[in-house]
Protein backbone atom coordinates (compact mmCIF):
# COMPACT_ATOMS: atom_id res chain seq x y z
CA UNK A 1 0.00 0.00 0.00
CA UNK A 2 1.66 3.09 -1.17
CA UNK A 3 2.18 6.04 1.50
CA UNK A 4 2.81 9.37 1.01
CA UNK A 5 4.68 11.40 3.40
CA UNK A 6 3.41 14.82 4.39
CA UNK A 7 4.28 15.97 7.80
CA UNK A 8 5.85 14.36 10.97
CA UNK A 9 6.43 16.01 14.69
CA UNK A 10 8.44 15.17 18.00
CA UNK A 11 8.24 16.10 21.79
CA UNK A 12 10.29 15.12 24.42
CA UNK A 13 12.08 13.13 22.54
CA UNK A 14 16.46 12.93 23.24
CA UNK A 15 17.68 16.26 22.04
CA UNK A 16 13.93 18.17 21.19
CA UNK A 17 12.04 18.97 24.26
CA UNK A 18 9.45 21.61 22.65
CA UNK A 19 7.37 19.99 19.76
CA UNK A 20 9.45 20.61 16.27
CA UNK A 21 7.66 19.73 13.15
CA UNK A 22 8.67 18.73 9.84
CA UNK A 23 6.79 19.49 6.25
CA UNK A 24 6.74 18.24 2.40
CA UNK A 25 3.76 20.02 1.81
CA UNK A 26 4.88 22.92 -0.57
CA UNK A 27 3.62 25.27 -3.22
CA UNK A 28 2.63 23.33 -6.15
CA UNK A 29 6.44 23.16 -8.79
CA UNK A 30 8.51 20.78 -10.47
CA UNK A 31 9.53 19.59 -7.18
CA UNK A 32 6.07 18.08 -5.55
CA UNK A 33 3.50 15.30 -6.93
CA UNK A 34 0.06 15.92 -6.15
CA UNK A 35 -1.82 13.73 -4.15
CA UNK A 36 -4.95 13.81 -1.64
CA UNK A 37 -5.11 17.65 -2.49
CA UNK A 38 -2.05 18.58 -1.41
CA UNK A 39 1.71 19.57 -2.77
CA UNK A 40 3.66 17.17 -1.79
CA UNK A 41 7.60 16.98 -2.10
CA UNK A 42 9.60 14.86 -3.47
CA UNK A 43 12.72 15.26 -1.20
CA UNK A 44 14.28 17.65 1.07
CA UNK A 45 17.20 18.47 2.93
CA UNK A 46 18.18 18.67 6.63
CA UNK A 47 21.22 20.89 7.45
CA UNK A 48 22.85 21.77 10.72
CA UNK A 49 25.65 21.81 12.94
CA UNK A 50 27.26 18.37 14.61
CA UNK A 51 24.69 16.82 17.81
CA UNK A 52 22.04 19.46 16.94
CA UNK A 53 19.17 17.09 16.13
CA UNK A 54 19.67 16.11 12.88
CA UNK A 55 20.07 12.52 13.64
CA UNK A 56 17.91 12.21 16.41
CA UNK A 57 14.95 13.92 13.57
CA UNK A 58 15.01 10.75 11.64
CA UNK A 59 15.70 8.69 15.05
CA UNK A 60 12.29 9.47 15.93
CA UNK A 61 10.85 8.89 12.33
CA UNK A 62 12.19 5.44 13.16
CA UNK A 63 10.64 4.86 16.75
CA UNK A 64 7.12 5.84 15.22
CA UNK A 65 7.81 3.79 12.30
CA UNK A 66 9.13 0.63 14.23
CA UNK A 67 6.63 0.53 16.89
CA UNK A 68 3.66 0.74 14.26
CA UNK A 69 5.44 -2.01 12.15
CA UNK A 70 6.69 -4.51 14.50
CA UNK A 71 4.63 -5.90 17.58
CA UNK A 72 7.04 -5.40 19.95
CA UNK A 73 5.48 -6.16 23.04
CA UNK A 74 4.56 -10.31 22.38
CA UNK A 75 8.34 -10.81 22.78
CA UNK A 76 9.84 -11.72 26.19
CA UNK A 77 12.95 -9.68 25.11
CA UNK A 78 10.33 -6.53 24.77
CA UNK A 79 12.94 -4.22 26.60
CA UNK A 80 16.18 -5.39 24.55
CA UNK A 81 14.13 -5.14 21.32
CA UNK A 82 12.63 -1.72 22.54
CA UNK A 83 16.18 -0.62 22.09
CA UNK A 84 17.39 -2.11 19.01
CA UNK A 85 14.79 -1.44 17.10
CA UNK A 86 14.68 2.31 18.64
CA UNK A 87 11.73 2.82 20.58
CA UNK A 88 13.05 2.34 23.89
CA UNK A 89 11.79 6.16 25.99
CA UNK A 90 14.87 8.06 25.43
CA UNK A 91 13.54 11.98 26.65
CA UNK A 92 14.97 15.11 26.89
CA UNK A 93 17.10 14.85 29.65
CA UNK A 94 18.51 18.13 30.20
CA UNK A 95 15.27 19.32 32.24
CA UNK A 96 15.31 16.98 35.75
CA UNK A 97 13.03 14.44 35.60
CA UNK A 98 14.46 13.05 38.48
CA UNK A 99 11.05 12.25 40.20
CA UNK A 100 8.11 10.14 38.62
CA UNK A 101 5.85 13.22 38.83
CA UNK A 102 8.09 14.89 36.68
CA UNK A 103 8.30 12.24 34.00
CA UNK A 104 6.64 13.24 30.44
CA UNK A 105 5.68 10.90 27.83
CA UNK A 106 7.27 11.26 24.40
CA UNK A 107 4.84 12.19 21.43
CA UNK A 108 4.98 11.37 17.93
CA UNK A 109 3.12 12.04 14.98
CA UNK A 110 3.05 11.90 11.55
CA UNK A 111 0.68 12.87 8.94
CA UNK A 112 0.40 10.78 5.23
CA UNK A 113 -1.57 9.63 2.69
CA UNK A 114 -2.67 6.35 1.49
CA UNK A 115 -5.76 5.72 -0.93
CA UNK A 116 -6.27 9.43 -1.80
CA UNK A 117 -7.09 10.16 1.72
CA UNK A 118 -5.15 12.22 4.69
CA UNK A 119 -4.43 10.66 8.16
CA UNK A 120 -3.21 11.96 10.94
CA UNK A 121 -1.96 8.98 13.57
CA UNK A 122 -0.35 9.47 16.49
CA UNK A 123 0.82 8.24 20.29
CA UNK A 124 2.96 8.92 23.14
CA UNK A 125 4.13 6.39 25.98
CA UNK A 126 5.92 6.63 29.24
CA UNK A 127 8.77 3.90 29.93
CA UNK A 128 7.24 1.08 28.30
CA UNK A 129 3.32 2.03 28.90
CA UNK A 130 1.24 3.72 25.70
CA UNK A 131 0.04 7.17 27.01
CA UNK A 132 -2.25 8.19 24.26
CA UNK A 133 -2.98 6.98 20.66
CA UNK A 134 -5.35 8.27 18.01
CA UNK A 135 -5.96 8.15 14.38
CA UNK A 136 -7.90 10.56 12.37
CA UNK A 137 -8.80 11.49 9.00
CA UNK A 138 -8.01 15.32 7.80
CA UNK A 139 -11.09 16.20 5.70
CA UNK A 140 -10.17 19.97 6.06
CA UNK A 141 -8.71 22.51 7.62
CA UNK A 142 -11.37 22.22 10.53
CA UNK A 143 -12.46 18.88 10.07
CA UNK A 144 -11.17 15.65 11.41
CA UNK A 145 -12.76 12.17 11.00
CA UNK A 146 -11.48 10.39 13.86
CA UNK A 147 -11.60 6.01 13.97
CA UNK A 148 -10.17 5.94 17.69
CA UNK A 149 -9.18 7.70 20.80
CA UNK A 150 -6.78 6.48 23.63
CA UNK A 151 -5.86 7.67 26.80
CA UNK A 152 -4.50 4.42 28.43
CA UNK A 153 -6.38 1.02 28.32
CA UNK A 154 -9.77 3.43 27.74
CA UNK A 155 -10.04 3.20 24.07
CA UNK A 156 -12.99 4.86 22.36
CA UNK A 157 -13.38 3.61 18.39
CA UNK A 158 -15.65 4.96 15.90
CA UNK A 159 -16.54 3.89 12.04
CA UNK A 160 -14.68 0.83 10.79
CA UNK A 161 -12.85 0.29 14.25
CA UNK A 162 -16.17 -0.06 15.67
CA UNK A 163 -15.83 -4.00 14.56
CA UNK A 164 -12.23 -4.05 16.31
CA UNK A 165 -13.91 -3.68 19.62
CA UNK A 166 -13.23 -7.14 20.99
CA UNK A 167 -9.20 -6.30 20.33
CA UNK A 168 -9.04 -3.07 22.93
CA UNK A 169 -11.80 -5.26 24.62
CA UNK A 170 -9.51 -8.35 25.56
CA UNK A 171 -6.10 -8.06 22.95
CA UNK A 172 -4.43 -4.90 23.23
CA UNK A 173 -2.20 -4.50 26.26
CA UNK A 174 -1.20 -1.03 28.00
CA UNK A 175 2.62 -1.22 25.89
CA UNK A 176 0.98 -2.22 22.78
CA UNK A 177 -0.24 -0.29 20.14
CA UNK A 178 -3.96 -0.35 19.48
CA UNK A 179 -3.43 0.29 15.39
CA UNK A 180 -1.08 -2.31 15.18
CA UNK A 181 -2.98 -5.47 17.24
CA UNK A 182 -6.57 -4.28 14.80
CA UNK A 183 -4.55 -4.58 11.86
CA UNK A 184 -3.73 -8.72 13.50
CA UNK A 185 -7.07 -8.82 13.59
CA UNK A 186 -7.47 -8.02 9.72
CA UNK A 187 -9.34 -4.80 10.38
CA UNK A 188 -8.64 -3.38 6.73
CA UNK A 189 -7.55 0.01 7.49
CA UNK A 190 -5.28 -0.56 9.85
CA UNK A 191 -3.90 -2.86 7.56
CA UNK A 192 -3.19 -0.64 5.28
CA UNK A 193 -1.85 1.93 7.24
CA UNK A 194 0.23 -0.71 8.88
CA UNK A 195 1.34 -1.91 5.30
CA UNK A 196 2.15 1.74 3.95
CA UNK A 197 4.49 2.27 7.34
CA UNK A 198 6.47 -0.43 5.86
CA UNK A 199 7.46 0.91 2.67
CA UNK A 200 8.98 4.18 5.11
CA UNK A 201 13.18 3.01 5.49
CA UNK A 202 15.63 5.04 7.50
CA UNK A 203 19.29 4.38 6.79
CA UNK A 204 21.18 5.29 10.09
CA UNK A 205 24.77 6.57 10.65
CA UNK A 206 27.57 5.79 8.38
CA UNK A 207 27.51 1.68 8.54
CA UNK A 208 24.15 1.90 6.09
CA UNK A 209 23.38 -2.22 7.47
CA UNK A 210 22.02 -1.88 3.80
CA UNK A 211 24.81 -4.00 2.31
CA UNK A 212 22.66 -7.29 2.21
CA UNK A 213 19.91 -5.28 0.72
CA UNK A 214 21.54 -4.44 -2.49
CA UNK A 215 23.38 -7.57 -2.84
CA UNK A 216 20.04 -9.44 -2.65
CA UNK A 217 18.86 -6.66 -4.94
CA UNK A 218 21.60 -7.16 -7.71
CA UNK A 219 20.51 -11.03 -8.12
CA UNK A 220 18.36 -10.04 -10.45
CA UNK A 221 19.95 -9.35 -13.91
CA UNK A 222 18.09 -6.14 -14.55
CA UNK A 223 18.93 -4.61 -11.59
CA UNK A 224 22.50 -5.30 -11.22
CA UNK A 225 23.06 -3.88 -15.02
CA UNK A 226 21.11 -0.55 -13.38
CA UNK A 227 23.85 -0.49 -10.36
CA UNK A 228 26.61 -1.53 -12.54
CA UNK A 229 25.33 1.48 -14.85
CA UNK A 230 25.52 3.88 -12.34
CA UNK A 231 28.95 2.54 -10.43
CA UNK A 232 29.93 3.64 -14.13
CA UNK A 233 28.42 6.76 -14.23
CA UNK A 234 30.82 7.75 -10.93
CA UNK A 235 33.68 7.24 -12.53
CA UNK A 236 35.07 3.92 -9.93
CA UNK A 237 36.34 2.73 -13.09
CA UNK A 238 34.37 -0.48 -12.56
CA UNK A 239 33.56 -2.79 -15.71
CA UNK A 240 31.31 -5.61 -13.89
CA UNK A 241 29.95 -6.67 -10.60
CA UNK A 242 30.70 -10.69 -9.61
CA UNK A 243 27.99 -12.10 -6.50
CA UNK A 244 29.78 -15.31 -5.54
CA UNK A 245 28.65 -17.12 -2.67
CA UNK A 246 27.12 -14.20 -0.75
CA UNK A 247 30.37 -12.17 -1.11
CA UNK A 248 30.33 -9.68 -3.80
CA UNK A 249 33.53 -8.22 -6.09
CA UNK A 250 33.87 -5.71 -8.63
CA UNK A 251 36.14 -6.41 -11.72
CA UNK A 252 38.36 -3.67 -13.15
CA UNK A 253 40.14 -3.69 -16.02
CA UNK A 254 44.23 -3.92 -16.83
CA UNK A 255 46.04 -2.44 -19.22
CA UNK A 256 49.50 -2.60 -20.72
CA UNK A 257 52.89 -0.25 -20.60
CA UNK A 258 50.98 1.39 -24.05
CA UNK A 259 47.81 1.96 -22.29
CA UNK A 260 45.92 -0.67 -24.22
CA UNK A 261 43.27 -3.10 -22.20
CA UNK A 262 45.27 -6.07 -20.93
CA UNK A 263 42.41 -8.10 -19.22
CA UNK A 264 40.79 -7.68 -15.82
CA UNK A 265 41.30 -8.17 -12.37
CA UNK A 266 39.10 -8.82 -9.69
CA UNK A 267 38.68 -6.23 -6.29
CA UNK A 268 37.31 -7.90 -3.17
CA UNK A 269 34.56 -5.28 -1.57
CA UNK A 270 36.54 -4.87 1.21
CA UNK A 271 39.63 -3.27 -1.36
CA UNK A 272 37.58 -0.65 -2.69
CA UNK A 273 37.00 2.71 -1.86
CA UNK A 274 35.03 3.53 1.50
CA UNK A 275 33.03 6.00 -1.28
CA UNK A 276 32.32 3.05 -3.63
CA UNK A 277 31.52 0.90 -0.33
CA UNK A 278 28.43 3.73 0.67
CA UNK A 279 27.74 4.41 -2.99
CA UNK A 280 26.69 0.54 -3.53
CA UNK A 281 25.47 0.21 -0.49
CA UNK A 282 22.39 2.56 -0.98
CA UNK A 283 22.08 2.11 -4.48
CA UNK A 284 19.59 -0.59 -3.84
CA UNK A 285 17.28 0.44 -1.28
CA UNK A 286 17.44 3.90 -4.05
CA UNK A 287 16.60 1.97 -6.44
CA UNK A 288 14.09 -0.04 -4.89
CA UNK A 289 12.45 3.30 -3.14
CA UNK A 290 11.93 4.67 -6.83
CA UNK A 291 10.26 1.90 -8.50
CA UNK A 292 7.71 1.09 -5.97
CA UNK A 293 7.35 4.71 -4.89
CA UNK A 294 8.22 4.60 -1.41
CA UNK A 295 9.93 7.00 1.79
CA UNK A 296 13.87 6.96 2.20
CA UNK A 297 15.40 8.73 5.00
CA UNK A 298 19.05 8.82 4.52
CA UNK A 299 21.48 9.72 7.52
CA UNK A 300 24.23 11.11 7.73
CA UNK A 301 24.13 11.50 3.11
CA UNK A 302 27.10 13.00 1.90
CA UNK A 303 29.34 10.75 4.13
CA UNK A 304 32.55 9.68 1.95
CA UNK A 305 30.09 11.00 -1.31
CA UNK A 306 31.20 13.72 -3.86
CA UNK A 307 29.11 16.23 -4.24
CA UNK A 308 28.57 15.26 -7.80
CA UNK A 309 27.49 11.86 -6.34
CA UNK A 310 24.67 13.25 -3.65
CA UNK A 311 23.55 15.67 -6.56
CA UNK A 312 23.34 12.68 -8.64
CA UNK A 313 20.99 11.27 -5.97
CA UNK A 314 18.98 13.97 -5.39
CA UNK A 315 18.47 14.34 -9.58
CA UNK A 316 16.70 10.65 -9.50
CA UNK A 317 14.07 11.58 -7.09
CA UNK A 318 13.42 14.91 -8.69
CA UNK A 319 13.66 13.98 -12.37
CA UNK A 320 13.23 10.28 -12.11
CA UNK A 321 10.76 9.54 -10.52
CA UNK A 322 7.15 8.16 -12.11
CA UNK A 323 6.10 6.56 -8.70
CA UNK A 324 6.17 10.14 -7.02
CA UNK A 325 8.77 8.08 -3.74
CA UNK A 326 10.08 10.75 -1.40
CA UNK A 327 13.61 11.08 -0.15
CA UNK A 328 14.63 13.17 3.09
CA UNK A 329 18.84 13.51 3.82
CA UNK A 330 20.51 15.02 6.65
CA UNK A 331 23.72 16.41 5.55
CA UNK A 332 26.32 18.95 5.79
CA UNK A 333 27.15 18.66 1.72
CA UNK A 334 26.51 22.98 1.31
CA UNK A 335 26.49 22.58 -2.55
CA UNK A 336 23.44 21.20 -2.90
CA UNK A 337 22.38 24.74 -1.34
CA UNK A 338 23.70 25.96 -4.48
CA UNK A 339 21.79 23.76 -6.35
CA UNK A 340 19.45 26.44 -8.75
CA UNK A 341 17.40 23.37 -9.00
CA UNK A 342 16.18 23.32 -5.99
CA UNK A 343 14.13 25.66 -3.83
CA UNK A 344 14.34 26.86 -0.47
CA UNK A 345 11.00 24.84 0.96
CA UNK A 346 13.20 22.06 0.41
CA UNK A 347 15.72 23.49 2.34
CA UNK A 348 15.28 22.54 6.53
CA UNK A 349 18.00 23.48 9.56
CA UNK A 350 17.99 22.22 13.45
CA UNK A 351 20.02 24.22 16.13
CA UNK A 352 20.13 24.02 19.69
CA UNK A 353 19.68 27.05 22.28
CA UNK A 354 21.61 27.70 25.15
CA UNK A 355 19.36 25.20 27.30
CA UNK A 356 20.37 22.02 25.23
CA UNK A 357 17.16 22.15 23.57
CA UNK A 358 16.77 21.70 19.05
CA UNK A 359 14.80 23.67 17.32
CA UNK A 360 13.87 22.49 13.60
CA UNK A 361 12.81 25.41 10.84
CA UNK A 362 12.51 25.38 7.22
CA UNK A 363 14.18 28.33 4.71
CA UNK A 364 11.28 29.23 3.71
CA UNK A 365 10.63 31.00 6.85
CA UNK A 366 13.13 33.80 5.85
CA UNK A 367 10.58 35.73 3.66
CA UNK A 368 13.63 37.94 2.40
CA UNK A 369 15.63 35.17 0.80
CA UNK A 370 14.79 34.78 -3.04
CA UNK A 371 15.20 31.81 -4.82
CA UNK A 372 17.90 32.65 -6.83
CA UNK A 373 20.28 33.79 -4.30
CA UNK A 374 23.14 31.83 -3.44
CA UNK A 375 21.73 29.74 -0.29
CA UNK A 376 25.02 28.19 0.36
CA UNK A 377 27.22 31.62 1.16
CA UNK A 378 23.97 32.82 3.13
CA UNK A 379 24.26 29.67 5.36
CA UNK A 380 28.20 29.34 5.97
CA UNK A 381 28.08 33.42 7.04
CA UNK A 382 25.23 31.96 9.67
CA UNK A 383 22.26 33.97 7.68
CA UNK A 384 19.94 31.15 8.72
CA UNK A 385 21.51 30.13 12.05
CA UNK A 386 22.01 26.06 12.07
CA UNK A 387 26.18 26.86 12.19
CA UNK A 388 28.60 25.77 14.65
CA UNK A 389 29.75 28.74 17.02
CA UNK A 390 33.67 27.80 17.66
CA UNK A 391 35.31 29.55 20.26
CA UNK A 392 39.08 29.12 18.94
Amino acid sequence: MKISFLEFSVENFKIFKEKVTFSMIARKSGHTFEESGENILKTSLIYGPNASGKTSLLEAVLALRNRIVYNISQDPLMEKNLEVLGCAYTPFLLTDQSSNQDKNPIFLEAIFSIDNKIFRYNFSFLDTKIITENLSEIISSKEEKYYFKRVRQEIKVYFDFKKSKDVFDTKTRDDALFLKAASEWNNSLAMKIVGGFKDINIIKGTNSGYRGYTMGFIQDTVNKNMILDYLKKADFCIDDIILDNGRVSFVHNRFDLNGKKNGTIKFGFENESIGTQKFFDILGPIFDTLANGRVLFIDEFDNSLHPFLTKLIIDLFEKNNSKNAQLVVTTHDTSLLSYKDLYREQFWFTEKNKFGSAKFFSLLEFKSIRNEMEFSKKYLEGRFGAVPFIDL
